[in-house]
């Protein structure tokens, strides 16, 4: 190729190229092209967030569901002094096959200076929302007064929830809250059924015939009216007093 064919070459192609605004429509559409392509970046994270977002609120919603089953211990109805250990479930939904486990194992009082386990079920089947499982554990007046038993106690509850799936949750029973504890007795319904009970055994007592009660009743009227007449008859049989009486007044 001689010099003036490259030069016409060359030319061409310049003449042919693209101009200012075919450079500029190239520009705007590879900006669009970049845009688009952030845009698509910006929503495909979106998507992987919301995605994200539903999926652990689906798990907070289901551990939410789950049962939620604790051990304590709680006053009986009886009285403050008396101590009852409570299993219960305060979950949404029903737990099954709970189980307990203690170190050292649960015992209470039993007389001045004996003992014994506090007997706990091998495993509770079903328990409902708000359902609980209670015993005696033991009288704090008592336990008080023994240093030769545990105060603290640690263990678990295990259990079943949704789905078959395993939940646990510790426990410590400390008594040593219970020693320098101050409360007042409150009269509840046991006690006004203690009472009702001790009035039915007075009132069996008081049956003179068998299946009965003997009543006797007086007329008050009838017998102030009695007590008056008999004062005036002693008064009329008993002249010189009444004599006495008025000289010593003159006097």
């Amino acid at each position: 190729m001689t010099d003036k064919q490259l030069a016409e070459l060359v030319s061409a192609i310049r003449d042919n190229g693209p101009g200012v605004p075919e450079w500029i429509g190239a520009i705007a559409s590879g900006l669009t092209f970049l845009i688009a392509a952030v845009a698509l970046w910006i929503a495909w994270g979106q998507l992987k967030e919301a995605a994200s977002a539903r999926q652990q609120t689906k798990k907070l919603e289901r551990e939410k569901s789950q049962p939620y089953v604790v051990a304590y211990l709680e006053d009986n109805a009886v009285g403050a002094e008396v101590l009852d250990l409570v299993i219960k479930n305060f979950g949404q939904t029903a737990s099954r096959n709970v189980r307990l486990s203690f170190e050292p194992i649960l015992n209470r009082t039993a007389g001045e200076s004996g003992d014994e386990a506090v007997e706990l079920p091998e495993v509770i089947s079903f328990l409902a929302p708000g359902q609980e499982w209670r015993t005696l554990f033991d009288f704090t007046n008592v336990r008080s007064s023994r240093d030769d038993l545990p105060t603290i106690y640690k263990g678990a509850v295990t259990y079943q929830g949704i789905d078959e799936v395993e939940q646990s949750s510790d426990v410590v029973i400390d008594l040593n809250i219970y020693k320098s504890r101050i409360y007042a007795e409150i009269l509840g319904i046991h006690h006004a059924a203690r009472a009702l009970r001790d009035i039915s055994k007075n009132q069996k007592k008081w049956s003179e015939l068998q299946g009965g009660l003997k009543v006797v009743s007086r007329d008050g009227d009838a017998k102030d009216a009695r007590s008056a007449e008999l004062a005036q008859r002693w008064k009329a049989s008993h002249p010189s007093d009444g004599s006495t009486e008025s000289s010593e007044e003159n006097q």
